[in-house]
């Protein structure tokens, strides 16, 4: 018997476990961790030590990989597809156990003999029940239904936010980028303020340059060198932002890794609005949701009008009753068994509950209808992001171009008055403006590039264009 019980229990968890699966937590132990210098390395949640060199694709990788926020939309497709799967349960007959266990004493007063008569009656009731709903007007099938969409909408909630970390990542990479260039120029800056500076000193040393040319290219310098900590500053917090979105525990990516030049400068010609607009409306996941939404409060409204209709059910049970009478003045004793066994089918029709089951449709309905507009509202926002992504991308090719050529404009300008300076002919004021003008110019090209690159990035999460 044992061994049948075993066997049976086995069959139904192996029948289960496709439908439940099994539920596994990866989180990195250094969380559970409330002192950080206690962490070991181990411990932690870094990047690969064999790694020198992230590229924009690899950071994306990893963050769809470890990130946490991003990982937790699995896990609720997980939860969604239970419930749907729970929905079938319905079908099938609910069986319960139940065993009773009690005693009762009773006393008889003999008048004419004052004498008491006492009897204890133990009973033993184990009994098995089982109910099959037959019929409940549809109710379940709009259950299976909704919950199937409420599914679907999981996964699209979860390809939606698979594709705005994507565009993050993209974000904060470039933002390293952009610091890595604001260095290089600080950088550049200083040192043409530095040989200015040593040629100032030796010509101040012979008589032939003032104190004041000397002390101007001393307070450039300091001023490029605290324009460099500035771009230090933005690039290790950009690398912070970075490391964040690819779920790493040490929040920092480490110095030996490398990143990638500068983006080019070169864009590329664009279709026509409407090849993207038709592209964002069959692609994006986050409008998907949002119908599915409204799927899943569609039948939710048709399962409230089904709660209108009777409901059959079925039952059967099958019990025993041990009964065992002791008399305690005689010593004598009795025992009674009883088994039971029903069946029957039971026929139900709520014909006023006081209006909730009305009130219930109502509110579905009307959750249905605002889901509706939700759907309306996320189309139209979807179409706001592309003509906005896509004119910010034409805006920024623009920049580039312009700036490409203000840049080649103003590094001759600077030749010019840096030669004009060391022939006499131009004062220091000019050159320090030429030096400042072509510093700015180097800026906002490598803005325009950096903000060109973040308006694709836009552009092809606006679109969910893979």
């Amino acid at each position: 018997m044992k061994i049948s019980r075993l066997l049976c229990a086995g069959f139904v968890c192996a029948a289960l476990l496709p439908v439940c699966g099994c539920i596994h937590s990866q989180t990195p132990v250094a969380i559970s961790k409330s002192t950080y210098s206690t962490i070991k390395e181990s411990e932690q949640q870094m990047l690969s030590p064999e790694l020198k060199f992230l590229t924009l694709e690899i950071a994306q990788d990893i963050a769809l990989q470890n990130n946490p926020s991003f990982r937790t939309k699995y896990f609720a497709i997980v939860a969604a597809r239970a419930q749907y799967y729970s929905a079938y349960s319905y079908y099938l007959p609910t069986a319960s156990l139940n065993y009773s266990l009690g005693a009762r004493t009773s006393r008889t007063l003999d008048s004419g003999a004052f004498n008491n008569y006492r009897s204890t009656t133990t009973t033993s009731t184990p009994a098995f029940n089982m109910n099959l709903t037959v019929f409940d007007s549809f109710v379940r099938e709009m259950n299976i239904l909704g919950a199937k969409h409420n599914w679907k909408q999981s996964e699209e909630a979860e390809l939606d936010a698979r594709r705005q970390l994507v565009r993050d990542v993209a974000y904060a990479y470039n933002n390293v980028l952009l610091a890595q260039a604001q260095i290089r120029i600080s950088q550049a800056n200083m040192k043409f303020q530095r040989e200015l500076l040593k040629e100032t000193e030796l010509k101040f040393a012979v008589g032939a340059s003032p104190l004041s040319d000397v002390l101007n290219f001393k307070t450039k310098y300091n001023s490029a060198e605290s324009n460099l900590y500035n771009a230090q500053y933005s690039y290790v917090v950009a690398k912070y932002a970075l490391a964040a979105l690819m779920g790493l525990t040490e929040g920092d990516i480490p110095s030996t890794v490398r990143f990638s030049e500068m983006p080019s400068a070169d864009g590329e010609m664009l279709a026509d609005i409407k090849t993207y607009l038709d592209t964002a409306l069959a692609n994006r996941p986050d409008l998907k949701a949002y119908r599915e939404m409204y799927e899943s409060a569609k039948y939710g409204y048709y399962a409230s009008i089904a709660a209108f209709g009777p409901v059959l059910r079925a039952n059967f049970g099958l019990s025993y009753n041990d009964e065992h009478t002791r008399n305690h003045r005689s010593n004598g004793s009795s025992r009674t068994d009883k088994y039971t066994f029903s069946y029957g089918i039971d026929a139900s029709w709520d014909i006023f509950s006081g209006g909730r089951t009305y009130l219930s449709m109502r509110a579905a309905e009307a959750n249905m209808v605002a889901t509706e507009f939700s759907v309306a509202a996320a189309w139209i926002n979807v179409i706001q992001e592309v003509r906005s992504a896509y004119d910010n991308y034409i805006t920024g090719l623009k920049q580039v171009k312009l700036n490409q050529k203000n840049v080649e404009i103003v590094r001759k300008m600077r030749d010019l008055v840096n030669e004009e300076y060391k022939a006499g002919s131009a004062g220091i004021t000019r050159l320090n403006e030429a030096q400042y003008d072509l510093v700015n110019a180097e800026t906002a090209l490598a803005n325009a590039v950096i903000n060109m690159h973040n308006a694709k990035a836009q552009l092809k999460a606006a679109t969910d264009a893979n």
